[in-house]
């Protein structure tokens, strides 16, 4: 007769299927354990990258729209400005992973690397986070830090990929669109001239009293300040200074006491001097010399009120000798004519 199984014979035969169950638990168990990091990660770069519902980085108005250039060394707005006072936290509107938090140039910079491979700038503000962090939208990123970009404290927020720049108001469905009838035309572009009082402006010493900007050159006015053609990309665009004709090799004035923030030449500007005047009153003023023959200062040095700067010239994109002058008013470009003095 076949021996019957024992007791503990059947136990051991049915308790292997169990033990084989039972590692195969564990295993499991440590798998995902290990993967969860990852996964932690992926969700946080991946499935949150876009949320349904995002928002801005900031809470306040738009003080200054989106307006790129037609070209890439044109002057235009290059993202938008949010209305922010000094110390508001700043919260990142996608997820991502940090790539800049620090110093770039003069301000301090958070830049937010998305997973399809654009990029959100966030300045100037002082950053709570480190290159290489993963945040998550609506983590805070830093705070606004004080400056002078804008008439009040606020936010510049901008979004680039593959050096082209679009509006980061897209990221929050808040782009502007607007439908015309068919036949009909937009408007007109808005007047860009933004006028004050230049008699708010303080006299100098030695300056005849006068407490307007001076005239860099006496020259007559050959292109005002406004929208036109250009007369070298044929673009139509803000002309966002005043062209002073002068012969080349004129020389040109400081329009103002300040101190050169920057010398140098570019594509579009030529050789380019900018001073930086301060506080005026209660106006902070920036003046910009383009298309010099040559220069005569250096980045650093202060400069008096109808000090040489330079020569008048055509360099850049120019199609004959004069001055460009630019006048920026709190961060903003104005209309120099209605603040220099009659020479």
């Amino acid at each position: 007769m076949p021996e019957r199984p024992t007791s503990s014979s059947t136990s051991s035969r049915l308790s292997h299927p169990r033990a084989l169950v039972t590692g195969w638990l564990v295993t499991i168990v440590c798998a995902v354990l290990l993967m969860k990091p990852m996964a932690t990660t992926a969700l946080a770069v991946g499935a949150r990258t876009t949320p349904a519902h995002a928002q801005p980085p900031v809470p306040g108005a738009v003080v200054r729209g989106f307006d790129p250039p037609d070209q890439p060394w044109l002057s235009g707005h290059r993202g938008v400005d949010l209305q922010a006072p000094v110390g508001a936290p700043v919260r990142s509107a996608v997820a991502g992973v940090v790539v800049v938090a620090g110093q770039v140039a003069t301000n301090r910079v958070v830049v937010i690397l998305m997973p399809d491979g654009r990029r959100l700038t966030h300045m100037p503000v002082e950053p709570s986070v480190q290159v290489g962090d993963v945040v998550h939208a609506g983590q805070v990123i830093g705070h606004v830090l004080p400056n002078t970009h804008c008439q009040t404290s606020c936010l510049h927020w901008g979004l680039k990929k593959d050096g082209v720049y679009e509006n980061p108001l897209s990221l929050i469905g808040q782009v502007p669109v607007r439908l015309l009838p068919t036949g009909s035309r937009p408007d007109p572009d808005p007047a860009p001239t933004e006028v004050f009082d230049p008699a708010g402006l303080p006299s100098v010493s030695g300056a005849g009293g006068s407490s307007a900007l001076l005239r860099p050159v006496t020259g007559p006015v050959s292109s005002p300040f406004g929208y036109r053609v250009h007369p070298v990309t044929h673009v139509r665009k803000l002309h966002d200074g005043v062209d002073l004709a002068s012969g080349c090799g004129t020389p040109v004035h400081a329009a103002y006491t300040g101190r050169v923030v920057w010398v140098g030449s570019t594509r579009a500007w030529g050789n380019r001097v900018i001073v930086d005047h301060g506080t005026v009153g209660s106006t902070h003023l920036r003046t910009t010399y383009n298309h010099l023959e040559s220069i005569g200062v250096s980045q650093g040095s202060v400069v008096l009120r109808g000090q040489v700067l330079g020569r008048v010239g055509s360099t850049g994109f120019s199609t004959g000798c004069h001055l460009h002058l630019g006048l920026e008013r709190d961060g903003h470009l104005v209309d120099p004519l209605p603040y220099l003095a009659t020479r």
